[in-house]
């Protein structure tokens, strides 16, 4: 099916200067003052700061709005700190960025706090958007889509609840039965809610789901509010698992990203890598090229691929803010259709999706030459945000992002893995141990079919060979990445990347015919470069992909590789105890790697997935055991 476009929300005040929304005849918050109400319903109704006082916390909020319960709470947590903050928020009809800052103004305490929020904001695409503040001690994820639709999709265990939203009378679907019943799914052990309202069916339908609820004092005009508390026979909330010892195995850029994140969460961490550096194989190529994959239809690939794209970008960001810039240029990338037809689809996903232009636009060739600084074969999209990076120095950035928490152990091939009284044993070549603990991760791209434990998962390896053009040879009129059916990045210390190759193969020799397959594409892109080059004369790299059957990676805990009687389910089929994988990333590892080790490190540390449901099912290792496609 197709994607429901998000439709911005719509700047507008009511006769008091109240932030207003036409499409539901209802204000934002109340006249009284929105920072005050925010403390005083829903941080006072819910118990906080108190309750958050030296442990984890997760908070959801059924209505973002402008953001203030989320400013609010993130100033109250700078004041009296807890541990670390999970704070998920849909939002059906998130503001642009230019109205927030416009929303803002009025709130000049807050200032800081917003101007941080407003730099993070994603652009304005349906599904689940993480961003990380305050060191990572901070994380709001952003579900732009309508909640009797994605809170069935997220999947967590929270402490507190913030129930706000337009009217009841106004709004009937965000105070439904279901809903309430999707809330209780959710509740930690003793998880509490707050909300400003009391009607008399949101109530019912709150004590229908298992909440005891109570009316206190309201703020403002409002005479009462409603907090309450869950009194169901939920799950138990896991314990964290920040500070535990995990070992990862590959030191590419899948398994310094899950080594990076989980470093972030205290966890201590050991590197294997068996070449004598980090990024010594595929992750090693000259330039990287980052843009996400679009389709007309809503698949999974291309749904969860903006995702991680978006999620990328303010990895990268982050990273730089932080001390540890990577070498990343933004430059954008022009995007050529292939043909008429595919021009024509092109253009139609751009208006039928109602993507923002701060995402993607679509050029014709005349106006592309332009951005590009030379004629383009053809017309195509634009993505502003999307650039190169080079992935030695992204590598060494996330190593020294992680600091103290990880030790990196290279030249250490893991030659066997087995299973022991404290979970798991690396070994060397000859038997001796390299480490012991609970968790490994299995992040060494098709070279984890070479463990028994893994050797049943379908990873195919496809040789790729980048061409490294000589800058001197190159147009100073390139400005931006061009990519078709190849790529071509601008020059980065003397070297312009284009490529590359996709063929099952291991063979790493340096090919030829290969130069010359990458020189066709350059000339099919830009065709004023047709001739320049000699294939003979040219060096490159050859780097092998580990690639999965659906192009989707592979990410979770590690399923056996036989299971009787079947599942249901694939998220059923059995698992390895503590052993998990991230692999399968293709040929967009660096758009992948940032998202999935994200997943990863909060799946292992029982927090909020960054995602939903159906795409951490989408990338679950067991999907083709279930299906019976254990053996490729």
């Amino acid at each position: 099916m197709k994607p429901t476009p998000i439709v911005p929300a719509e700047l507008a005040f009511d006769g008091n200067g109240v932030p207003y929304a036409p499409a539901f005849g209802d204000v934002y918050h109340s006249a009284s003052g929105g920072l005050e109400q925010a403390r005083h319903v829903f941080l006072a109704g819910n118990d906080l700061p108190a309750r958050w006082q030296g442990r984890d916390f997760a908070i959801l909020e059924t209505g973002f709005g402008l953001g203030l319960n989320f400013l609010a709470t993130w100033q109250a947590w700078r004041e009296t700190p807890g541990c670390r903050l999970h704070y998920v928020a849909i939002e059906q009809h998130p503001f642009r960025v230019e109205d927030l800052a416009r929303l803002h103004e009025r709130f000049p305490t807050l200032a800081p706090l917003a101007a941080r929020l407003r730099a993070a904001w994603p652009s304005l695409i349906p599904g689940f958007h993480r961003r990380h503040f305050a060191g990572g001690a901070i994380t709001l994820t952003l579900v732009f889509g309508p909640a009797q639709t994605v809170l069935g999709e997220i999947a967590g265990r929270f402490d507190a609840f913030y129930l706000d939203g337009f009217s009841p009378a106004k709004n009937p679907e965000m105070w439904s039965k279901e809903l309430c019943e999707d809330l209780a799914w959710l509740a930690a052990p003793g998880a509490t809610l707050a909300t400003w309202t009391v009607a008399g069916e949101v109530r019912r339908h709150l004590a229908a789901a298992g909440f005891s609820v109570e009316r206190r004092p309201g703020f403002g005009s409002k005479r009462e509010m409603l907090v309450g508390q869950y009194r169901g026979g939920a799950v138990p909330k896991p314990p964290s698992f920040g500070g535990q010892r995990i070992a990862v195995i590959g030191a590419g850029i899948a398994g310094l990203s899950c080594a990076e994140r989980l470093a972030s969460r205290g966890c201590e961490v050991t590197l294997f890598e068996r070449r004598e550096h980090i990024a010594a194989e595929t992750s090693g190529n000259h330039q990287a090229v980052l843009l996400p994959a679009l389709a007309v239809e809503a698949t999974r690939l291309s749904s969860l691929n903006t995702i991680a794209f978006l999620y990328a970008l303010h990895r990268l960001e982050t990273l730089a803010a932080t001390g540890h810039p990577p070498v990343f240029a933004p430059c954008g990338v022009f995007q050529i259709a292939r043909d008429g037809a595919h021009a024509q689809k092109q253009a139609r996903i751009v208006a039928e999706r109602g993507l923002p232009g701060d995402f993607v636009q679509f050029f014709d060739a005349d106006s592309a030459a332009q951005i590009v600084g030379m004629a383009v074969a053809g017309p195509g999209w634009w993505f502003p945000r999307a650039g190169w990076v080079a992935p030695t120095a992204l590598a060494q950035a996330l190593l020294a992002q992680a600091g103290e928490g990880v030790t990196l152990r290279l030249a250490t091939p893991v030659a066997e893995l087995h299973g022991s009284d404290g979970g798991w044993q690396l070994r060397d070549a000859t038997g001796q141990p390299l480490w012991e603990g609970a968790t490994v991760i299995l992040a060494h791209a098709h070279e984890i079919r070479r463990l028994p434990q893994a050797a049943h998962l379908p990873i195919l390896c496809f040789r790729g060979q980048t061409t490294h053009l000589p800058a001197q040879a190159l147009p100073d009129l390139l400005r931006t990445v061009v990519c078709r059916e190849g790529y071509l990045a601008p020059p980065h210390d003397g070297i312009a990347s284009l490529g590359a190759s996709f063929k099952r193969s291991r063979d790493l020799a340096p090919s030829i015919e290969e130069h010359a397959a990458n020189l066709a594409r350059l000339t099919s892109m830009l065709p004023t470069l047709a001739g320049r080059f000699d294939p003979t004369t040219l060096a490159g790299r050859v780097a092998l992909r580990p690639v999965s059957p659906d192009k989707l990676p592979l990410v979770g805990a590690l399923p056996l590789s036989t299971c009787e009687p079947r599942p249901i389910a694939h998220v059923e089929w059995p698992r390895w105890p503590g052993l998990f994988v991230a692999t399968g990333y293709g040929a967009r590892g660096f758009v992948w790697a940032q998202l999935m080790a994200e997943l990863l490190a909060s799946h292992i540390c029982n927090e909020p997935l960054p995602i939903g449901h159906e795409l951490t099912a989408a990338v679950d290792p067991a999907r083709f055991a279930w299906k019976g496609r254990s053996e490729m």
